[in-house]
């Protein structure tokens, strides 16, 4: 630039949609993606939450326009030829570009092309005869082309940056609720296209742009709620401050090797989980500035008198309590014998549990009591996500287990003793209201990391109790190798290969059937990825010398491993397995399918038995028992199946077809208890109408309430929408 020439800085409001219509590039310092799963999950977490809450079942699909807008903060850019270069903010603009390309593809699926072709603007433009990404790097181009397609993408040997961005794009297909999928997605885009926001400003060139950024993130920091916090704590500690401000300042260096947010994080979790009203209605106030709830609030955490109360908090409470949340922080990160529960919840999202963890533990806690209640409040969660995902529940994302940990603090904080917590769990687990029998019927549909983790874990569990060494992490990718890059997670392998032809004399009726036997529990391995790329479409027979030399899971299905492997023999019979365990020497075929389903129910019962895990017994409730556990509403958008059937418009029973009047209705199902959807050709229950939509489709997306039909008094096809409609407008249900 002239050196006459005045450089100036421009901030504008833009609309998604008017900032998507463009096309970006990225500066050398910007150029890697590096936001991590819980970032993604977070960032479509409040999309999502921001638009349910104004959108309601009745609305007119036009009325996202008067729903309150979403601010998502300010990005730096400046102009280089036809293009914007992003100098800050490229990692929320890449998750929102994932986001739209989702979109895109379930908008497809669900067969509104207008919808999807005012998304797919947004994600790429054509000009110049090609087709040009929105965030446009040549090295994404690939990984976005089998976004787009729903194909597979390999990612060895590819930059970090690239394996991460697929990575991202899987947390965010299993990010969006069911919610949005069975009802609004169109209405969501819109919403997301229109009234979410950002400010651009705008630098003059590079230069200016990066000491924009520099400013913006290296100086001149605003005073943060935990700076905050420790003045008004150690204002009123009137007596060693030079104490207390070295003990403040140790625990959050301690906590900030793990990272720069992990002592706020551990701040709020910590009021949250000791001092929160039982009813969480200070919730949001806690997490949007809990420096301002503490100064509100002293006498609910023992503030009550000047210097020693204040003291006596620092040294007392914060600090073991930091103490504690760091090593729970490792065992997340690295699975720790004894704490492996908090390494599995980890890796499944839920870190509600160091809610729950905060609320039970004392400071006075010697490090095994504290280790046994973390473990035991770790396994109660990984015990409720493994039975709602193989009871299809929708409610398996880390929003619905925060619910959880809600509900239970209260509960939680009034125990006094080990004994004392193994008693309310064992409640807890004896009340759930699934079981594992579903497991016979479970399949693989929209669910891979779910069903990766359930196939982990048994194969573990068989590795294990035949003297080889625990591979969860590895199996979940969750394992650094030498070089510091994760590995790539293990694949799941499907016995039967995806030929229907093949399989036509196992009494196979069609092409459907084929696809619901081969996805089924029992059909399904866990496989080292080049093991699993080298079977390709083989058939059964011979594939099964290569699993014989696989995990005893594989090894299974081989005569040679009963006869030749005593560890594997001592393990069945230590755990009442030798009638569950079969060898399949001449054929895999539906009846084998059945016997593998049944034996991976028993392992299941096995892993998470209650008793096992380290429960009490559960014993006839009490009323004071009953009053500890208060039931908060949890969040529910919109209307459900079972608000039909509560109020008589649909019975319990009634059978429902799936389809349409262009494709005819080919797929039956029936409604039972609590609303949920029973697959007629499969018998597999689902929680939502999207949910056995997408099963009977065999895609990622389906607009439940359109799809499923209801036959009227007359013979005809009622969709249940319309009936739904006709509660709505008969105010048949309560909309608060």
């Amino acid at each position: 630039m002239n050196a006459g020439v005045q450089q100036s800085v421009h901030g504008r409001e833009h609309t998604v949609r008017d900032l998507f219509s463009r096309q970006y590039g990225l500066e050398y310092y910007q150029r890697e993606y590096t936001w991590e799963r819980r970032h993604v999950v977070e960032l479509v977490n409040d999309l999502t939450s921001a638009f349910l809450r104004d959108w309601h079942p009745g609305h007119d699909r036009q009325q996202y326009a008067t729903y309150r807008p979403y601010f998502l903060g300010p990005f730096v850019c400046h102009s280089a030829g036809i293009k914007k270069n992003l100098v800050d903010g490229q990692q929320r603009f890449t998750t929102l570009h994932l986001l739209l390309i989702h979109l895109e593809k379930l908008l497809s699926e669900q067969g509104d092309a207008d919808s999807a072709h005012m998304v797919g603007a947004m994600v790429r433009r054509y000009a110049g005869g090609v087709h040009h990404y929105t965030i446009d790097v040549d090295e994404r181009r690939a990984c976005l082309e089998a976004l787009r397609s729903g194909e597979e993408f390999d990612t060895s040997g590819q930059t970090v940056s690239v394996q991460n961005l697929w990575l991202r794009a899987q947390d965010i297909s299993e990010a969006i609720p069911e919610e949005l999928v069975d009802d609004c997605l169109a209405t969501f885009s819109d919403w997301l296209a229109d009234r979410v926001f950002l400010v651009e400003i705008t630098a003059a060139d590079r230069d200016l742009g990066w000491e924009i950024f520099e400013r913006m993130n290296d100086r001149g920091a605003g005073l943060t709620s935990l700076d905050l916090l420790k003045s008004f704590i150690l204002s009123h500690a009137s007596q060693e401050q030079a104490a207390l401000n070295a003990a403040w300042r140790d625990t959050v260096a301690k906590l900030s090797s793990h990272g720069r947010q992990v002592p706020s994080e551990f701040f709020e979790a910590l009021l949250i989980a000791k001092y929160a009203a039982i009813d969480g209605s200070d919730v949001t106030e806690i997490s949007r500035a809990f420096h301002e709830w503490v100064r509100a609030n002293p006498e609910r955490m023992g503030l009550r008198l000047q210097g020693k109360d204040y003291s006596d908090f620092v040294l007392e409470v914060v600090s073991p309590a930091a103490t504690q949340f760091s090593s729970l922080l490792d065992a997340a990160r690295i699975r720790t014998q004894g704490l492996e529960e908090i390494f599995y919840n980890a890796s499944n999202g839920i870190d509600s549990q160091y809610l729950l963890i905060m609320a039970a533990a004392r400071s006075n806690d010697t490090e095994s009591n504290f280790r046994e209640k973390a473990r035991l409040l770790a396994a109660y969660m990984d015990l409720l996500f493994i039975l709602r995902t193989v009871n299809n529940d929708t409610a398996v994302q880390p929003l619905h287990f925060r619910e959880e940990a809600y509900r239970l603090l209260p509960a939680v904080r009034q125990t006094s003793s080990l004994d004392e917590l193994r008693e309310l769990l064992g409640h807890e687990a004896s009340d759930l209201s699934y079981s594992f029998e579903a497991v016979q019927k479970f399949s693989l549909h929209n669910n891979r990391r779910q069903v990766r983790y359930l196939l982990a874990r048994l194969t573990a569990f068989v590795e294990v109790g035949c003297g080889r060494s625990d591979e969860v992490d590895r199996y979940l990718g969750l394992r650094t190798d030498p070089s510091g890059e994760e590995a790539v997670p293990w694949e799941i392998e499907h016995i039967w290969a995806n030929k229907y032809s093949l399989h036509v004399q196992s009494g196979i009726a069609n092409e459907q059937e084929f696809q619901q036997a081969r996805n089924r529990l029992g059909a399904l391995l866990l496989l080292e990825k080049p093991d699993n790329a080298s079977f390709g479409a083989d058939r059964y027979m011979d594939k099964l010398p290569h699993y014989h030399r696989q995990n005893f899971l594989a090894a299974s299905l081989h005569p040679n491993t009963y006869s030749r492997t005593p560890a594997f023999r001592k393990f069945r019979k230590n755990h009442g397995l030798e009638e569950h365990f079969s060898a399949f020497a001449d054929n895999f075929d539906k009846e084998a399918i059945e016997s593998r389903s049944a034996l991976y129910r028993k392992l299941c019962e096995l892993i998470w038995s209650p008793q096992r895990i380290g429960f009490s017994k559960a014993v006839v409730a009490t009323p004071s028992r009953e009053r500890q556990l208060p039931q908060r509403k949890k969040t529910h958008y919109g209307v459900q199946v079972s608000d039909l059937i509560q109020v008589g418009l649909v019975q319990e029973g009634a059978k429902i077809r799936g389809g349409s009047k262009r494709s005819g209705y080919p797929h039956d199902a029936t409604l039972i208890s609590g609303g949920r959807v029973r697959i007629e050709s499969s018998g597999e229950e689902f929680g939502s109408l999207s949910g056995a939509g997408k099963a009977v489709l065999g895609g990622t997306s389906c607009p439940g309430w359109d799809f499923w039909h209801v036959e009227d008094s007359g013979g005809n096809l009622i969709p249940l929408k319309s009936i739904r409609q006709k509660a709505i407008a008969q105010g048949l249900l309560d909309q608060g």
